[in-house]
């Protein structure tokens, strides 16, 4: 079986792209569909797989300038070449940014009020109706923290970053191919193995009773344990279908909730005003993360410590630091570009946000400060 239907539809095989999306949009009765991708993968030869599983009688139009953080301005450009153009479905092909910035567009294409109408943080949610278009999403290797989300950040008009939370913005299918992936940088590799970790981890610490989404993160981190070096050294589809398989299980474990990470990563990017790789992120701050929450779960600590070090001579976090050791990623936040100066307004940003608010336990803007000290100029090694 190739399909699973888990908060959405998701196609997940070995070259399943053309077949799976041939059809959808044949079933769906779709003919005018306009692809949101970003220019790497605009001309690479995916591209070319993408168009060849398309029904001959479709009519294509492209968006391919895709802002590193989508904003409000980019959303309207998309929605109003969908109307002009008379489309009837779109289809996000490549990486997260992608991805996000076809969710906000769907939002443009129903609603002409502004987006901040919308916002997740004023109860917004609400306001988005039934009648947004269908959104066929076809993630890269870094695409997989938006294909399954009902979430995407965005900037305003006015220049204010603010998040769009609802069921209705989850793509109505997902189509995983391994075969995708193939052939990815060791980078690009590395930090999706990262992010995927990062996300089964904190979708399991994350509080609440949800037995299905805390045995697909378990699932997601057994198979990042035992692929994501094996994929770095050598690039076969069976390593590299159980990377895809973590992190599509880590997406999908989101849906218990976001964590620690994600707080910091949005509040950095909102304060130095551009994209930051999310893996390289999650690399840096997982242990500091996993060291500052060990008392508040000890259960599930216990657990994470028999996947990461089954001969229990060292907790998860130092597990972790020594798992992601020789990422060929940055190794401190400075490293990333971020000053000193920069981590003290980012920790007021995270600990507002909502995300923050899923930790084992409590985080202030005193201790979103420390984590980041703590990695600041180098990775933090655990005792």
């Amino acid at each position: 079986m190739t399909l699973i239907t888990y908060v959405t539809r998701v196609h997940f095989a070995d070259g399943v792209l053309e077949e799976a999306l041939w059809s959808e949009v044949e079933v769906n009765r779709k003919t005018r569909p306009l692809i949101v991708t970003d220019e790497a993968h605009l001309k690479s030869e995916l591209y070319e797989r993408l168009l060849a599983g398309l029904p001959v009688r479709t009519s294509v139009e492209v968006v391919s300038d895709v802002p590193d953080i989508p904003n409000e301005g980019a959303a309207r450009h998309i929605a109003e070449i969908f109307d002009r153009t008379d489309r009837d479905l779109l289809i996000a092909f490549g990486r997260n940014t992608a991805i996000d910035l076809a969710k906000i567009s769907r939002i443009s294409i129903a609603h002409k009020e502004p987006l901040e109408t919308f916002s997740y943080a004023t109860g917004g949610s609400r306001r988005i109706g039934n009648n947004l278009p269908d959104l066929y999403a076809v993630p890269g290797i870094q695409g997989f923290g938006s294909a399954v989300s009902a979430h995407a950040p965005v900037v305003l008009q006015d220049g204010e970053r603010t998040r769009l939370m609802c069921k209705k913005l989850v793509p109505a299918v997902t189509i995983c191919d391994p075969t995708l992936t193939l052939g990815a940088t060791p980078v690009e590799s590395a930090s999706a193995g990262a992010d995927a970790l990062g996300r089964c981890v904190e979708a399991y610490l994350s509080p609440g009773y949800n037995p299905p989404a805390d045995g697909i993160a378990l699932d997601g981190l057994g198979r990042v344990i035992a692929n994501l070096h094996k994929v770095l050294e050598n690039d076969s589809v069976t390593a590299r279908r159980e990377l895809m398989a973590a992190s599509l299980n880590g997406a999908l474990a989101l849906q218990k909730g976001l964590g620690a990470i994600h707080a910091i990563g949005c509040a950095l990017e909102t304060v130095v005003d551009r994209r930051l790789d999310p893996g390289a992120l999650s690399r840096l701050l997982l242990p500091s993360v996993l060291q500052f929450n060990a008392g508040a779960a000890r259960e599930k600590f216990n657990t994470l410590q028999k996947l990461f070090d089954p001969a229990g001579e060292q907790g998860p976090a130092q597990s972790v630091t020594e798992f992601l050791h020789d990422l060929p990623l940055p190794e401190s936040l400075n490293d990333m570009g971020i000053g000193e100066e920069e981590l003290r307004t980012a920790a007021d940003l995270a600990a507002s946000d909502l995300a923050a608010v899923r930790s084992p336990r409590a985080l202030s803007s005193s201790s979103l400060y420390s984590i980041m000290k703590s990695v600041h100029l180098e990775r933090t090694r655990v005792a």
